[in-house]
């Protein structure tokens, strides 16, 4: 897996950051970590000779955001020779073996321009497992529900780097969705899907950007879908419903309407190691 490149954004949090390279597990690890450290308090430091596989770390000189960061760790990436990205977030957990089962996955299906797989949310405090997503697997269903919902899970993607040639970086005008917009930007002009198995263990943290920003993520979700316009598909005007609704709806009661929905499904208590069979 020499080409490819695993893209990890950092901000003042380098134990969570050492926990995440922790927890990689590969069978081969000549792929390369590319950590953007997007001006740290405390500039991301540590020994990164204890680690089989290789490590980058990008400095930015001031704090401009998760977006920013992001792209230019795919400018860095796209300058090299990868060809292909997987993404991770600190803080997040790999399970075993789950770069080289989404790596085969691309080689084998020449088609796909992204994998991504299922996750366990997991609490932040007592790692104790809160639910499962049951995210869509097949191409077709995965263009048909993006209308609606994000069908992929940002740190449990892999993506060829020829998909930035159409798809583009991390639109910056849609603030606290940029991955929703980039994986629909991808499925509008190539094939993703997703790996049935858990591949990470994603921690819900009460200083989380997706919480902390809940209220301008719904409005960044709507301002999107607004001006791009599927006005013959019943689903667009679903995600509207859905938005607005969730303008009034508590957070912890929508995880209730997701279950219902059957977007993610109740996960019985299990260790974060368990090994993944896609």
């Amino acid at each position: 897996m020499k080409d490819l490149a695993v893209l990890i954004p950092a901000f003042n949090d380098t134990p969570a950051l050492i926990r995440t390279l922790d927890s990689i597990d590969e069978k081969e690890n000549d792929f390369t970590v590319v950590i953007v450290d997007d001006g740290s308090r405390d500039p991301v430091q540590f020994d990164t000779s204890i680690y089989p596989f290789a490590i980058v770390i990008l400095r930015q000189s001031n704090n401009g955001g998760i977006v920013k960061a992001l792209n230019a760790g795919l400018e860095f990436i796209q300058a090299e020779p990868f060809s292909y990205i997987a993404r991770l977030d600190a803080a997040d957990l790999n399970r075993p073996n789950r770069f080289g089962l989404q790596y085969q996955h691309l080689c084998e299906n020449s088609d796909l321009a992204m994998v991504g797989a299922n996750v366990v949310f997991r609490d932040e405090d007592t790692f104790e497992p809160i639910f499962t997503t049951n995210l869509p697997l097949l191409a077709k269903d995965t263009r048909r529900w993006m209308v609606f919902r994000n069908c992929f899970i940002h740190p449990a993607v892999m993506f060829r780097v020829d998909t930035l040639n159409q798809a583009g970086l991390y639109d910056e005008r849609y603030p606290h969705i940029e991955d929703y917009v980039f994986f629909s930007r991808i499925v509008e002009c190539s094939n993703a899907t997703n790996l049935e198995a858990p591949l990470v263990d994603c921690l819900i943290r009460k200083e989380g950007i997706s919480r902390l920003n809940d209220h301008a993520q719904l409005i960044s979700g709507l301002k999107f879908k607004l001006q791009s316009p599927h006005p013959l598909n019943p689903l667009w005007y679903a995600y509207i419903v859905k938005r607005l609704s969730y303008l009034v709806i508590p957070f912890p009661l929508r995880t209730r309407l997701k279950h219902w929905l059957g977007i993610v499904s109740a996960t019985k208590p299990g260790p974060v190691s368990d090994s993944p069979q896609a």
